[in-house]
């Protein structure tokens, strides 16, 4: 029989679920968890600030098995939400070579007691490896109204515990998230139907950029680019050699190639930087960088928007190259305005100039096109253009290749391999001035600023999703 049901029976009826975000997008915290076990010595386990999972045979006990479960109750979203994508994020502190299964049972803990129901219950999806950091199951396929739901991480292999952390850890940055966001039909209203308690049944710096001179209307949107995300090439351009990169398939951020600023805020935008991993995690061969609509004080001031902002700042320099991502951008026409990914360069010496790869802002009339630029200084002295797509579609239809290759001579600017812009000393006069020393990476994603503050249409959360960064020189 299972340990701790009573009490974690009767905590599920009186905790209220914690929300944060707006009406587009719901980041919930567990009403309730615990680690349900056959062992005996395990106690009570539905107060502790880590929850465990381990298979049969578990430590050599044949009754050694435990599930990490968790109770969330959705209360908030609205009648009209379609397209639901529900994400269960949970933190582990260690990597693992451990297959975890996230099973999805209808109702509260409770019902995760009865082996038979534990058995049955369907997987929604399974990770072969447990990453330090945050982990992400896709629970769509469940969550797509209001209602009770508990999950639980079930191992399939490796016999010994991974620990999760729970809802009861001291810090708030690694408690486990269920993370909601939604289109709607119709402008979102709150719903104030009760949570039922039956699963409903699965469906089939930052470079500154000022606006443009022209005031012209938004460009119709093409969706003729690829939704998925075909496989990346892995050959080096024909003369070039790959000197620096980044694949992110080391199951978290490399810390001895990128600085991830923290408590950091600037009066440029509206965000703080952040070093937390609700904010900046890898999984799945991606980095992503995400903004949230969540409160957070830096520089002495309390911010309601957290964002991510790395830099290779001495760890890693250049002087000429090809630099490179693949890409995709979070923005879309309607849901955007004030988001603003970008994967750009400094130099050094914090002096004159800057080279943007690409910046990808959002809005009606930003989200279309990348923004190519140079800066001499702030002034402004710059250069800057806004390309679209050569393949058409947006930048968040699916992943995007922006490259800019610098030498002494020129600067080009590419996007799925096309040449779309050009900088040299015919036309920069301060080309030799700014762009003759090394410069550092800078890959991050800004909330508001001079493009454009976040509106009531602005979906949170917002992820800027990065392939891979590459650097090669000849």
């Amino acid at each position: 029989m299972l340990i701790a049901m009573a009490a974690v029976t009767a905590m599920a009826t009186t905790l209220v679920p914690v929300f944060a975000g707006d009406d587009d997008g719901l980041t919930l915290h567990p009403v309730a968890d615990a680690t349900l076990t056959q062992v005996p010595q395990d106690g009570d386990t539905s107060a502790k600030t880590t929850l465990a999972s381990c298979p049969s045979m578990c430590d050599g006990n044949r009754m050694g098995r435990r599930d990490a479960t968790l109770q969330f109750a959705v209360e908030k979203l609205p009648a009209n939400a379609v397209n639901v994508k529900a994400t269960l994020r949970v933190y582990a502190w260690q990597d693992f070579a451990a297959r975890v299964l996230a099973r999805t049972l209808p109702g509260d803990l409770s019902v995760a007691g009865n082996p038979a129901s534990l058995a049955v219950a369907g997987a929604a999806e399974t990770i072969d490896r447990v990453t330090k950091g945050y982990n992400e199951f896709d629970v769509s396929g469940s969550v797509q109204r209001n209602g009770t739901y508990t999950f639980a991480l079930s191992q399939e292999n490796l016999y010994t515990r991974i620990y999760w952390a729970s809802r009861e850890n001291s810090k708030e940055s690694l408690r486990p998230e269920l993370v909601l966001s939604y289109d709607t039909q119709a402008k979102p209203s709150a719903t104030t139907t009760a949570p039922s308690t039956a699963l409903p049944p699965p469906p089939a710096t930052t470079p500154p950029t000022t606006p443009p001179a022209t005031t012209k209307a938004p460009e119709p949107t093409k969706t003729t680019a690829p939704t998925t995300k075909p496989p990346a090439t892995t050959a080096a351009p024909d003369g070039w050699r790959l000197v620096w990169g980044d694949e992110f398939n080391s199951g978290g951020l490399d810390r001895s190639k990128w600085n991830l600023r923290g408590a950091e805020g600037r009066d440029i935008d509206l965000g703080c930087n952040v070093d937390d991993p609700r904010n900046t995690f890898v999984g799945g061969g991606n980095l992503t960088l995400r903004a949230l609509k969540q409160a957070s004080t830096c520089s002495s001031q309390t911010r309601q928007y957290t964002q991510s902002y790395l830099d290779t700042m001495g760890k890693a320099s250049f002087t000429y190259g090809r630099f490179e991502i693949r890409a995709k951008s979070p923005n879309k026409p309607e849901t955007s305005t004030g988001l603003w990914p970008a994967f750009w360069l400094r130099p050094d010496d914090g002096g004159n100039g800057e080279i943007d790869v690409t910046e990808l802002p959002g809005g009606a009339y930003y989200h279309a096109k990348s923004t190519a630029a140079i800066f001499w200084d702030y002034t402004p002295v710059k250069q800057d253009t806004r390309i679209a797509l050569p393949g058409g579609g947006i930048p968040a239809d699916g992943f995007h290749t922006y490259t800019t290759e610098w030498d002494a001579s020129a600067l080009k600017w590419y996007i799925d391999g096309k040449l779309v812009w050009t900088r040299d000393r015919t036309t920069t006069p301060w080309y030799d001035k700014a762009f003759n020393k090394p410069y550092n990476i800078r890959l991050n994603f800004q909330v508001g600023g001079w493009l454009g503050d976040p509106d009531a249409s602005t979906r949170f959360p917002a992820d800027f999703v990065v392939d891979y960064v590459r650097v090669y020189q000849r």
